[in-house]
């Protein structure tokens, strides 16, 4: 894994930002910042460790109102703004079949959302079921006896098809046998337009189509940004738009898994000896920037990775035999260094006294050798295990 440059992007962008305000490096205009985190958790600790590891960061801003000028002007961090996708085609319809069903044409800002929505579908499905706030589709799902993923599915394909003007498909749909004529009528006249009622209150069907294409547009937002700068994306709540396995049983490790394996190997050291590198905050994590082992705790980390994947293993336990493992080795490569301290002392008189007894100097080239091949296998030991001196 390339650890030069990383998009941070969603909360995990949000929490540095958090960050920054609570140490005072932030600039934000307005009143911008005052719904920014207050305190620090475990994903402030997850977007901590990626300024750890990642040589630049690059921070996306939703909302065109923050910045970092001293981390920037250092080149450790990057703040970029992008506020709608800029590439959106909108769904290609016949505007007068449209309107025969939705009693209007429907807008390009509808058609756009129609579009994003189709094109994220899965993934808003598995937000909108993670999130709640759905009892009106849990009740129409009990109902038509299906799941709440299905009653979601077919209220997507409902609302594609009236937006298409498809009355066909609308005829057919399961929605015009099952619901009441009134029902299906004002959830049809409501689809998008969100101050149909006049009350200020969103329909049930709206409230998902309003957070669906929030979440697809900001789908849309970063995958614009991530090309545009050819960079790979850390992200906590898009990843399965990024990859595609997910990130702690994927092959490959991506930006969230190695911020992750970094915590576990944190936790791993506390409950092995109760030293922990700190990184409570932005100036630790900068603090950590610098330690020497850095480099090795990052091929680490890759290693450490493709070997829980592989094994299926518990990662807290597998990090501290790890951790065993290395202070191991690095103990009897300690030992090993004080014996090749005496094969050098010793080499010097043992060639002396067979030059001196006339002999070839077989012995002393033997010890020598000895000398140089052991001092290379210890510089081996040391650079295969030094990330476990990360922090000291």
């Amino acid at each position: 894994m390339d650890f030069s440059k990383v998009l941070v992007t969603d909360s995990l962008s949000w929490e540095l930002f958090g960050a920054a305000a609570r140490e005072r490096l932030l600039f934000a205009r307005g009143s911008d910042d005052q719904d920014l985190p207050s305190r620090g958790g475990t994903a402030c600790q997850r977007a901590l460790s990626l300024l750890v590891l990642f040589d630049q960061i690059v921070l996306h801003d939703f909302g065109e109102a923050f910045r970092l000028p001293d981390l920037e002007k250092c080149g450790i961090v990057e703040v970029i703004s992008a506020v709608e996708p800029t590439n959106v085609q909108p769904l290609r319809v016949s505007r007068r079949k449209s309107s025969s069903i939705l009693g209007g044409y429907p807008s390009k800002g509808m058609l756009q959302s129609v579009a994003l929505i189709e094109n994220f579908r899965p993934f808003i499905v598995n937000r909108l079921l993670a999130g709640g706030n759905i009892e009106f589709f849990s009740a129409l799902a009990e109902g038509l006896k299906v799941s709440r993923r299905r009653c979601l599915e077919l209220f997507f394909d409902y609302a594609l098809a009236a937006v298409r003007g498809d009355q066909a498909a609308c005829a057919n749909h399961i929605f015009t046998a099952a619901l009441p004529g009134d029902l299906l009528r004002d959830i049809t006249k409501e689809l998008f337009a969100y101050s149909s009622r006049g009350d200020g209150m969103l329909s049930p069907t709206n409230y998902v189509l309003l957070v669906s294409t929030i979440e697809a547009n900001r789908i849309a937002i970063i995958r614009e940004l991530s090309a545009k700068h050819g960079l790979g994306v850390a992200t906590q709540h898009y990843g399965e738009c990024f990859r595609s396995e997910p990130a702690l049983r994927g092959a490959e490790l991506d930006a969230v898994a190695a911020a992750n394996r970094f915590l576990t190997v944190r936790a791993a050291f506390r409950e092995e000896d109760g030293f922990l590198p700190r990184v409570n905050n932005i100036r630790e994590a900068l603090a950590l920037r610098k330690d020497p082992h850095l480099r090795a705790l990052r091929e680490q980390l890759a290693l450490f990775h493709r070997s829980l994947v592989a094994g299926d293993t518990d990662a807290l336990l597998e990090a501290r035999r790890e951790i065993k493992r290395a202070r191991r080795k690095l103990q009897r490569r300690a030992a090993w260094d004080r014996a090749l301290r005496w094969v050098a002392y010793l080499s010097v008189p043992v060639g002396v006294a067979e030059i001196l007894n006339g002999t070839p100097p077989l012995v002393g080239t033997s010890i020598a050798v000895v000398g140089a091949a052991g001092a290379a296998g210890s510089r081996k030991v040391e650079k295969d295990n030094e990330w476990v001196l990360f922090g000291t």
